[in-house]
């Protein structure tokens, strides 16, 4: 029981902040936690919602998949008000849950959205207090999953990667314990969240296959199916997306470009070094994430959870400078990678492989330095 009872701490706390942080950053309109941009026309169809926005910018991924959640079957044109629509669609099943949770009722889909958020958060923050528990540690521990940059973010913006992140825990959960039907679950459910979900069904049916167990590996490839039907659904009804720019032929050459040239932050002096310093740092934790990736291979382990690590350091290797802007950005995106790194730190009781999870959390937290001061304003003063 004592997993179950920290996941409800969990969710108490960051509930309780999203509040405050609704309240004292946004005036109680909780379509804030969306970040939707003003620089972009809003569907006059969620006109009634009142939805807050960010004056002068894009805003961020949230107000997307804030969308289709209230247009899940691509029915109500809401497509055209997204930046890439084929990309979004594909990630349905954070804002689908919310359509599913709203019984088609519009009204109900923004409370339902965070709710299968807040979920999401229960059930990461379990499966680490389980797989803690089963390495010998306290599952109180597993609070700590309230600072994985995914979870971060997604709180913060109502991204869907705090969704991926707890279904990673549970992928390394049940492969050391050998459930095999709640492993075919998450990987199916896995790339209804985001494309990388489809490295961990790649890799735990690799790990089959090197072990000769041929029939296995080609039941547990089915279980992308799921994903590649409606991938092929969103294909037909939305324009295509060109991925140029976010992928290069050179390995990290993006990532060594974006440490050598610091972003220039419009903000004063001292927080634009501050924001720099902490930049090189979430950086340099990302690198030697990749750099433990290829080193894990040599170590005794789960090989699913090796090959799931190699392929997603793989795939970062050949990311492009959109993705490095910004911490929030890489930072989410990788916290799969980031969170598997530190689980085999966990099994192995070693703190070199918790490095880079460390490295990267202070930036990501720096980011919602402005929010905190805010609320600690208005709740002090």
């Amino acid at each position: 029981m004592r997993p179950l009872f920290v996941a409800i701490l969990a969710v108490a706390l960051a509930f309780t902040w999203q509040f405050l942080a609704v309240r004292y950053n946004y005036g109680g309109n909780w379509t804030g936690l969306f970040c939707t941009g003003g620089n972009l026309v809003q569907p006059p169809s969620l006109a009634a919602e009142n939805i807050y926005t960010f004056v002068h910018t894009d805003g961020y991924d949230g107000q997307f998949y804030h969308y289709v959640a209230h247009d899940p079957l691509l029915r109500g044109g809401l497509a055209q008000y997204m930046d890439s629509p084929r990309v979004r669609y594909g990630r349905i099943l954070v804002p689908g849950l919310a359509a599913v949770a709203a019984a088609g009722q519009s009204r109900y889909v923004d409370a339902a959205y965070i709710a299968v958020n807040l979920l999401f958060l229960f059930a990461g923050v379990y499966w680490l207090g389980l797989f803690a528990g089963i390495h010998g540690f306290h599952p109180g521990w597993a609070v700590l999953f309230l600072l994985v940059p995914a979870t971060v973010v997604s709180l913060d913006r109502l991204t869907v990667d705090l969704a991926l992140a707890a279904l990673t825990i549970a992928f390394a959960l049940y492969v050391t314990e050998d459930r095999p039907r709640k492993l075919y679950l998450v990987l199916a459910l896995a790339p209804l969240i985001r494309e990388l979900g489809f490295l961990l069904t790649a890799a735990y049916v690799l790990a089959e296959l090197r072990e000769r167990r041929f029939k296995r590996a080609a039941w547990f490839a089915t279980a992308a199916l799921p994903a590649l039907a409606w991938y092929a659904f969103v294909a037909s009804r939305t324009p295509g997306f060109s991925a140029k720019g976010w992928l290069i032929p050179i390995p990290l050459a993006s990532l060594i470009d974006r440490m050598l040239h610091p972003v220039h932050y419009a903000t004063a002096p001292a927080v634009t070094l501050a924001a720099n310093v902490l930049d090189e740092l979430a950086l340099a934790g990302t690198l030697c994430a990749l750099i433990l990736a290829f080193w894990l291979l040599r170590k005794k382990w789960s090989r699913p959870l090796q090959l799931a690590v190699l392929l997603i350091a793989l795939g970062a290797l050949t990311f492009g400078r959109p993705f490095w802007i910004e911490a929030y950005a890489f930072a989410r995106i990788l916290s799969p990678l980031l969170v598997l790194i530190a689980l085999f730190g966990v099994a192995s009781r070693s703190w070199i492989p918790l490095l880079p999870l460390a490295m990267v959390i202070p930036r990501v937290g720096f980011e919602i330095g402005g929010q905190v001061i805010k609320v600690l304003h208005g709740l002090f003063t």
